[in-house]
C-alpha cells in the first residue's frame, strides 16, 4: 500500500435523484477533495459537494465525444498522489455496469486504497418510481440486468435464447442496440405481445414513461424520440404497473397509490 496517497471512493450517486443518495456517499461528498463525476450524475447530487473541492467531469456517452477509462484511470492515480480524499462519483451503482472493477485494478497496480460505495441502481430506482415491483410471484420469479452494450460494441449475445416468461429483464445502454435486442427475443419464441417499456431520466422531474411491448417497441422508439439515458424493461411485470392505471382511471382504487414521491 502507497501510504503517501490518499484514498479513492468509488461512490454510486443513485439514479438521479438526490434524494436517492445514501446518508454515505453525502457525508464522502462533504469532505472530498476532488470529485470525478459521470454524466448521468444529475446536479442536484453534485450540490453536496463542499465549495472547495475540485470537480472534473469525465463523463461517456455512446456515439459521443466523451474521457476514455485509461484517462480516467490516469487522473485517479495523478490526484491521489496530491489529494487525501477523491471522490469517483458513478450514475447508479458503482458495481452494476459502471466499470469499477477497471478503476479498482488500476489503483491497486499503483498501491493506492480504494473502497466501493453502493447506490441505488437505475433500474431499482426508476421501477420503484414508478410503482413497478422487479419481482412478483404472478409476474416475475427472476430478474436478469444485461447491458445493450459492451466494450466492441453492441451485445446481441445476451438476448440469444433468453425465454422472457417469469422474468424482469432490465437492458441498461440499450437503445442503440434495441433492433437487434427486439429481433433476438422473438428468435428466442417470445411473443410479440410481450410487454416491455422505456423509462427516461429516471427519478427526475422530466423522467418519461412509454410503455410498448415487442411488436411495437422501434416504431415507438422512432416516433416518440426516445433518448439516451433510457432504461428498457422487458416482461409482463410492465403489465402489472397497466393494471394499476387502469384501476386508477375506473376509479377503484386511489389516484394517489404508488405517485412517484419525487414530483
Amino acid at each position: 500500500m502507497n501510504s503517501s496517497a490518499g484514498k479513492v471512493y468509488l461512490v454510486g450517486a443513485g439514479p438521479g435523484n438526490p434524494d436517492l443518495l445514501t446518508v454515505r456517499a453525502v457525508k464522502l461528498l462533504r469532505k472530498a477533495d476532488v470529485i470525478l463525476y459521470d454524466d448521468l450524475v444529475s446536479a442536484g447530487v453534485l450540490k453536496y459537494c463542499k465549495k472547495s473541492a475540485v470537480l472534473e467531469y469525465v463523463g461517456k456517452r455512446i456515439g459521443q465525444h466523451s474521457c476514455l477509462q485509461t484517462e480516467i484511470n490516469r487522473k485517479l492515480g495523478e490526484y491521489a498522489k496530491q489529494y487525501s480524499n477523491i471522490v469517483r462519483l458513478k450514475g447508479g451503482d458503482p458495481s452494476i455496469y459502471g466499470r469499477a472493477g477497471e478503476e479498482i485494478e488500476y489503483l491497486a497496480s499503483l498501491g493506492i486504497e480504494c473502497e466501493i460505495l453502493a447506490g441505488v441502481t437505475t433500474a431499482s430506482g426508476a421501477a420503484s418510481s414508478l410503482g413497478i415491483p422487479l419481482t412478483h410471484r404472478e409476474y416475475a420469479r427472476e430478474i436478469l440486468f444485461l447491458s445493450g452494450h459492451k466494450k466492441t460494441g453492441k451485445n446481441p449475445e445476451s438476448f440469444e435464447n433468453l425465454n422472457l416468461d417469469g422474468k424482469t429483464v432490465l437492458v441498461y445502454m440499450g437503445l442503440n442496440s434495441l433492433e437487434s435486442i427486439r429481433e433476438n427475443l422473438l428468435e428466442s419464441g417470445n411473443s410479440r405481445s410481450t410487454p416491455m417499456a422505456f423509462i427516461e431520466n429516471a427519478t427526475l422531474p422530466n423522467q418519461r414513461l412509454v410503455l410498448a411491448n415487442l411488436d411495437t417497441c422501434l416504431e415507438k422508439a422512432e416516433e416518440l424520440q426516445i433518448k439516451t439515458p433510457a432504461l428498457l424493461i422487458f416482461g409482463e411485470i410492465v403489465s402489472f404497473y397497466t393494471e394499476l392505471q387502469r384501476l386508477k382511471e375506473e376509479g377503484r382504487i386511489s389516484s394517489n397509490v404508488f405517485a412517484p414521491n419525487h414530483r
